[in-house]
């Protein structure tokens, strides 16, 4: 099975034949021409028509002809009786031609002959024409001999699609010699009546030189040929001499008659000619006028000659008779002819006989490739009055070289202004370079600048043949550009936008526009939404001497904002920026309420990050604070439309822990501003532990430039607002940032925030940090002033944090902080909750006896690095070796030694060198 999806099948060409439909060439042509059907399924050892097709190139390479022959006939006996797949539908084309012709149908014959001129010459179809070939032979069908003796001479010229092998046409076109030089030696009354059959069919672009049987027709005489071809000139030059069969030839001048009214080629009529002459010249003698004629209407240079010799050598056939002899408009048809013996004699004639030429054969004759046609056309045009010609007649003979200057003087100067219409006008714009340049230049002078108006160019540019003529379209486009936009129309230019060969000239004009009366502002709006014409669309809504705010409305922008096209966005935006004030974005214009709805799309919980990125852009850029400072503010001179009254704490700080991060940077810039305003400095220490960099970032800036001179005022707080419980809550944040900053302000400020119960209560967390920062301050900051003698601190940073009079939570002597030390240490509950970095996940809560250890560490840390507070610790390190607390008397035993060895005059009770 094969499936196939193509036009035509055979039933088709059956039935077009029954009918005699004088479509059955085309449709087999068309036939042949369609690809092959597909099979479905291909059993196993049969044959596709590729692997087919294969078989028979395989076969023609066998050294033998037996041998050739053996082989391909074992391919077509595999081939054709298989069943998977069935071979192609045009493989019973052989028997269906055979058929058509046997039955001998004249409207089916004349059609069969037709196809076989040009059908492609595949399997299927071949074998019919062999067949038929074969069957004309026999019968003696010189017509459908001709036409397949032809087809098999010239194939082998010709490029296409073939399957024929080359040695199978070159046996069948010496086959075909073969037939015809039988008929000249034993039926040469019949020889010529074949031969002219076969030499009708050749055209002028065939290329002579390949030929075989019509080289033999007309120069079998030469000799000069081997079994490749002819060689030499050909046709010869004396083509009557090396002809096969005079003879044959000289019974009778029908044939070659024949020949020279229905050849094709030059060399055919020149054959038919020159035999006419050497053999029937009392025939040539008697021809009839009607005869004659006939052959002025055929395209053949020899013919023409023979006609022109004819009428100049017969007293009968004199030019002042000719008119009377029904050959006038025959001799007038010479005027065009590839002979120039012949155009001399049609132009003699008709410059004694022809005077009266129509207007349109006139302008045929200019079209002429011959010089000397065109010459007396000219001559003929440029005698009669331009008047009479007319406008329309004039302007086309500008663009006939050998007219422009006569058709050019007859316009300016034969014809008023009033009388050359504009459509006549429109037309030379649109035709030749020299119709165009007398155009252009005519409207220049004889039209004021203005004076057209724009209703002519529109109607040029209107004009169909405006779209493919870009030269007079750039040119009429030149000229309307020179108006402005208000006198062109609106509407007009919004259709001249959709057109592309108009579009981006049209924009220009847009863009430079000052006034449109009569837009239509929501078609407008529609060419937004196509590509073409988006930008200049946009052009003209963003230009308020077009387009007011009001007309744009305020739904359709904020639509056009949420789109996710960045061009579209971008635009709203930018608008919305520039011309809306806040209460239009109220449906009854109320200021507050607009305000209100200016917030919602900036934080809206459903607003898409296009809308809400627009409302936290204009409540930027119209912060009176923050609005100078805005980039788009600065692009587009924008002056602050909100007082700093609209952006109240309600609305803003919620934004700063919100999910979205451009809801929560917003909200932080907008913080930044008005946080003392709002009286919100005490709650920043909350935003020190927030999950996002931009809100705790405000905590950090608020807090560290305390005291600073380049503070930002409206966000850093003062040192009285200060608060210890706040700070030493960040030293337990989850957040390690905060920690750091906590403790960077206790550092800093210890004379307002600090307290030894504090620090105790530090030694408790989970973070060693923090640890070693409390028991470094307890040292530094609550030990005796008078201890240990000649003690300095270890930074100048410790030093400044306390003033040198500072004496405020000093222990009074050396016991009463080891008293703290000892509670501390001793009394220590379970340790607190564990701390990560930022964004760890916290631990569990860890047993008394790892916090015990924990301090017992960060106690011999910083015991190693300052022996005074070593001299401090040891004993209450001492005094724990004895618990019975297995991990907490190692961990003071393993203290001991690192300070023995860090302190090695250091006397450490109970332990020996």
């Amino acid at each position: 099975m094969a499936t196939t999806a193509n036009p035509i099948d055979i039933s088709n060409l059956t039935r077009l034949a029954e009918s005699g439909s004088p479509h059955l060439s085309e449709s087999l042509q068309q036939f042949l021409q369609q690809p092959d059907p597909q099979p479905t399924r291909v059993r196993e050892g049969a044959l596709t028509v590729e692997a087919f097709l294969r078989l028979l190139s395989i076969a023609q390479g066998q050294g033998t002809p037996a041998r050739r022959r053996e082989r391909a006939m074992e391919a077509w006996q595999r081939f054709l009786p298989q069943t998977e797949p069935e071979p192609p539908p045009r493989f019973q084309l052989a028997d269906l031609l055979q058929r058509l012709y046997e039955e001998g149908a004249e409207p089916v014959r004349a059609e069969l002959m037709d196809a076989f001129r040009t059908a492609p010459l595949v399997y299927g179809a071949w074998g019919g024409m062999k067949r038929i070939y074969k069957l004309a032979e026999a019968r003696l069908d010189a017509q459908m001999f001709g036409v397949l003796a032809y087809r098999f001479d010239v194939e082998l010229s010709r490029y296409g699609r073939r399957e024929v092998s080359r040695a199978t046409l070159i046996y069948l076109r010496r086959r075909a010699w073969r037939f015809l030089r039988e008929l000249g030696r034993q039926v040469p009354e019949l020889y010529p009546q074949f031969a002219v059959e076969v030499l009708r069919h050749f055209d002028a672009g065939t290329k002579v030189s390949s030929l075989w049987i019509a080289n033999h027709i007309w120069g079998h005489g030469t000799k000069r040929y081997d079994r490749r071809g002819f060689h030499g000139q050909l046709p010869p030059a004396d083509i009557v001499k090396h002809r096969a069969y005079p003879d044959a030839w000289a019974r009778s001048p029908d044939a070659l008659m024949l020949l020279l009214e229905v050849c094709k080629a030059d060399s055919a009529a020149r054959f038919a000619i020159e035999c006419l002459r050497k053999d029937h010249p009392d025939h040539l003698r008697n021809v009839t006028p009607e005869w004659l004629g006939r052959l002025a209407h055929r395209p053949l240079a020899s013919a023409h000659d023979f006609l022109a010799e004819t009428l100049l050598g017969s007293p009968e056939l004199h030019q002042g008779k000719l008119r009377g002899l029904g050959l006038h408009d025959a001799v007038l048809a010479l005027l065009d002819s590839p002979s120039q013996k012949a155009r001399t004699y049609a132009i003699e004639y008709a410059r004694a006989h022809a005077q009266d030429l129509g207007a349109e054969r006139l302008v045929t004759l200019l079209e002429s490739i011959f010089k000397e046609t065109r010459a007396f056309a000219a001559a003929v045009i440029t005698g009669r009055d331009a008047r009479q010609l007319g406008v329309a007649f004039v302007g086309r003979l500008l663009a006939f070289p050998e007219m422009k200057a006569w058709a050019t003087k007859a316009l300016n100067e034969s014809f008023d202004r009033s009388e050359l219409p504009e459509a006549f006008l429109i037309d030379m714009l649109f035709g030749e370079v020299s119709q165009q340049e007398w155009a252009r230049g005519y409207l220049k002078n004889r039209y004021e600048a203005a004076e057209l108006g724009t209703a002519f160019w529109i109607r040029v540019l209107d004009d169909p043949r405006a779209k493919e003529h870009r030269a007079a379209r750039d040119n009429a486009l030149s000229l309307l550009g020179k108006y402005p936009a208000s006198a062109i129309g609106a509407a007009w230019l919004l259709d001249a936008l959709a057109r592309n060969e108009l579009q981006s000239t049209v924009a220009s004009w847009l863009a430079r526009a000052d006034a449109l009366p009569g837009l239509d502002v929501e078609r407008v709006k529609g060419l937004v939404f196509s590509r073409n014409t988006r930008s200049a669309a946009l052009e003209v809504l963003g230009n308020p001497k077009l387009v007011k705010p009001r007309d744009m409305g305020l739904p359709w922008l904020l639509a056009l904002a949420r789109r996710a096209d960045p061009a579209l966005h971008e635009f709203a935006r930018r608008y919305l920026l520039e011309h809306m004030k806040p209460g239009d974005f109220s449906e009854s214009g109320d200021r507050a309420a607009g305000i209100e709805r200016l917030f919602g799309l900036a934080l809206g919980d459903k607003e898409p990050e296009p809308m809400r990125t627009f409302g936290q852009t204009y409540l930027r850029c119209h912060h009176p604070v923050l609005g100078p400072e805005q980039p788009e503010a600065k692009a587009m001179s924008l002056k602050p439309a909100l007082s700093r009254e609209a952006y109240t704490a309600e609305r803003v700080w919620p934004a700063l822990f919100d999910h979205r991060e451009d809801v929560r940077r917003f909200a932080a810039t907008v913080t930044r501003v008005e946080l003392r305003r709002w009286g919100y400095q005490k709650r920043v220490y909350a935003l020190a532990e927030s999950d996002a960099r931009e809100v705790r970032s405000i905590a950090y800036d608020a807090l560290r430039k305390i005291g600073e001179r380049d503070a930002d005022a409206a966000l850093t707080l003062l040192a009285d607002e200060l608060e210890a419980a706040p700070i030493f809550a960040l030293l337990e944040s989850l957040k390690r940032g905060a920690r750091e900053l906590g403790m960077e302000l206790i550092l800093r400020h210890y004379q307002r925030l600090g307290g030894a119960e504090r620090l105790g209560w530090l030694m408790q967390s989970a973070d060693r940090d923090v640890r070693m920062f409390a028991v470094r301050i307890l040292w530094e900051k609550h030990r005796p002033r008078h201890l240990p003698s000649g003690w300095k601190p270890r930074g100048a940073r410790e030093e400044a944090a306390l003033p040198a009079d500072f004496d405020g939570g000093r222990f009074a002597d050396l016991e009463a902080l080891r008293a703290f030390l000892r509670y501390v240490m001793f009394g220590l509950p379970g340790g607190r909750q564990a701390e990560g970095r930022d964004g760890a996940l916290s631990k569990r809560k860890i047993p008394a006896s790892v916090a015990k250890r924990n301090v017992v560490e960060v106690v011999r840390d910083l015991a190693v690095e300052d022996a005074a507070f070593a001299a401090l610790v040891v004993p209450l390190l001492s005094e724990l070796t004895g618990s019975i607390a297995k991990g907490e008397w190692q961990a003071c035993l393993a203290a001991l030694m690192h300070l023995r060895k860090a302190h090695p005059g250091l006397v450490i009770e109970g332990i020996r060198g």
